[in-house]
């Protein structure tokens, strides 16, 4: 019998409830209609008959119940577990769903009674747990998947599974509450973008040369967010970590400090916008730029409208619309310091041409030319240039002081070569 999903949530819900579900409840957790609901519980229950199952499904009048079949219960009453209890059950569910997790962030949705749930769901082989750093990071176990009949580790097909446990014990409501908790992780040039939003609750990793702690931490994350252009490389290191090819772009970049605006060489122009799920990383990558102060308030945007309704729950709504404010002030100031520079200007790279356009610079081929700092592009050509803007790699301090210092390089450095023609 090869099972709808009307039927697999029926059966992990009657799994789930350990006693009877009645017909309405069955219809509230798979949107389905009576007839429906009544004709997949009897394929199902007719399925465990055909293969003289030691579980059957019994009908008590528009009640439901899965249980053991009375000619199995004398022999196996010496090796039935003990039940688990509520307490544990959501503790359990929050780490299945979640996973991996750390022992930090279940206490911190549990409280400080999880601490025991995890000690007994761990003798009694639920889950494993690993220690990381000063916590411990938390996954099921065979013995989860085997408990729970889904017959598989796949945390894809666990989160599936749970999703219909927790719609039977909870509801829809429930499931929303669940799914509306976002583990975000930053590339280190981003974490000044976390606190202009007010975001407290975040993991800082490197995803272009990830160490060990890194790649565990990609595992439970749900956004990342990281510099514009480098999604695709992600994808073939964590390709790599997955066994599905060699890692020949780890190291390639050594941190952030190394990368270029990607303004000016976009490598990954056609990158999609999250990790390749079959690589068993599973999460959305919001590509940041940090060339200007549109691109900063474009960032905090973004940021906004992917999180939604959850943005109030995880930052800070006025935090976030303070920033923008000040970003605008910030670009109308530069835009006033440029408005004397009567020097033509030649970008050397797209980036040097955003810069320009922004402080609205007169662009000319004969003009003084405008270019990174770093020398050569990433197909290895020369760039020079007699104005030269700060990249990452020679700049430090938060997202808006090197968008500043950007700025700052490209007036003062235009008017010096402005003062030395008039020499």
């Amino acid at each position: 019998m090869v099972y709808d999903n009307t039927t697999a949530d029926i059966e992990a819900s009657l799994f789930a409830a350990g006693s009877a579900v009645t017909l309405e409840m069955l219809m509230k957790v798979t949107k389905k209609t009576k007839a429906e609901v009544i004709s997949s519980v009897r394929l199902l229950a007719a399925e465990y008959d055909e293969r003289g199952s030691g579980i059957e499904i019994v009908d008590l009048g528009e009640r439901y119940v899965m249980q053991i079949r009375p000619s199995f219960a004398d022999r196996i009453r010496s090796v039935a577990p003990k039940e688990l209890t509520s307490s544990q059950l959501k503790t359990l569910s929050i780490i299945a769903y979640h996973q991996p997790i750390t022992q930090s962030e279940v206490v911190d949705a549990r409280g400080s009674g999880a601490y025991d749930h995890i000690r007994d769901l761990h003798e009694r082989g639920f889950i494993a747990v690993r220690p990381q750093g000063r916590t411990k990071v938390i996954t099921t176990t065979k013995v989860f998947s085997d408990y729970f009949g889904i017959g598989s580790t796949d945390v894809s097909e666990i989160r599936r599974k749970m999703v219909a446990i927790i719609k039977a014990e909870g509801g829809q409501t429930e499931l929303d509450r669940w799914n509306a908790r976002k583990r975000i992780a930053v590339s280190p040039l981003y974490e000044s973008l976390m606190k202009m939003c007010g975001i407290t609750d975040y993991e800082v990793v490197n995803p272009y040369d990830p160490s060990d702690q890194d790649i565990e931490v990609l595992r439970r994350t749900d956004i990342l967010i990281m510099t514009k252009g480098y999604s695709d490389r992600l994808n073939r290191i964590l390709d790599s970590v997955s066994g599905r090819a060699g890692h020949e772009d780890a190291g390639a970049y050594g941190d952030e400090s190394d990368l270029q605006d990607i303004s000016d060489d976009d490598p990954d122009e056609a990158d999609e916008n999250d990790a390749d799920s079959g690589n068993g990383f599973e999460f959305e990558i919001l590509e940041m730029a940090s060339t200007t102060f549109d691109d900063l308030i474009d960032d905090i945007r973004l940021l906004k409208e992917t999180l939604g309704n959850n943005f109030s729950r995880i930052g800070k709504v006025e935090k976030a619309d303070e920033s923008v404010a000040d970003l605008e002030e910030l670009r109308r100031i530069y835009r006033e310091k440029a408005v004397t520079i009567a020097v033509k200007a030649m970008p050397a790279t797209e980036m040097a041409a955003k810069l320009l356009n922004d402080l609205g610079v007169v662009i000319s081929v004969d003009g003084v030319i405008v270019a990174p700092d770093y020398g050569t592009s990433s197909d290895g050509k020369e760039i020079k240039g007699q104005v030269l803007i700060p990249s990452h790699k020679t700049q430090n301090g938060t997202l808006i002081k090197r968008v500043c210092g950007k700025y700052d390089a490209v007036i003062s450095g235009l008017k010096k070569a402005e003062k030395k023609k008039k020499q």
